[in-house]
């Protein structure tokens, strides 16, 4: 038969409270850096969303933290409208200012726009039901109309040949 006894002297004692304070501490460490990381994620996407609005554009953005790092990779889905065709100026604006205002670091800003198809914005031969107030279907619409119709023949292996690309 196998006798354990333990003995709590005031030294082990000791050292078991703070082995305990030291767990519980961290824990709460742990706690207090996700509040942290999710007030920033708040902070990035109500500033997006925020600017967007103001501007008359209706977005949903998400926000993820890169696991290597503190920055931060924001998603944002919009219609898709013609001036956000150049996404880029506003990537670049939109991450100097949110690390000019909260000191958060915005790695890159990933853009979607879904098109759903419906009879308001799908353009027409006859063209009468093309987009509400945007042009961005309208002019891609006109564009290929303008380019006629795509045509494959046959052609002889001299003509080919002999043919040169016109710039």
């Amino acid at each position: 038969m196998f006798t354990l006894t333990i003995s709590l002297d005031s030294l082990a004692l000791y050292i078991v409270a703070a082995d305990i304070l030291i767990l519980l501490s961290y824990v709460l460490y742990l706690f207090h850096r996700k509040r942290q990381l999710n007030k920033a994620m708040d902070a990035i996407t109500d500033f997006i969303t925020g600017y967007f609005n103001n501007s008359g554009a209706e977005t949903r953005v998400t926000c993820f933290k890169l696991d290597a790092n503190n920055h931060f990779v924001t998603l944002i889905e919009s219609e898709p409208l013609k001036r956000f065709r150049y996404s880029i100026i506003l990537e670049n604006n939109l991450i100097s200012h949110i690390f000019k205002t909260t000191g958060i670091v915005i790695e890159k800003i990933y853009w979607r726009f879904p098109i759903k198809p419906s009879p308001e914005i799908i353009a027409t031969p006859d063209g009468n039901n093309l987009a509400d107030d945007d042009s961005y279907f309208s002019d891609a619409y006109a564009l290929a109309k303008a380019q006629g119709e795509y045509q494959v023949s046959e052609v002889p292996w001299d003509q080919y040949e002999n043919s040169t690309v016109e710039k």
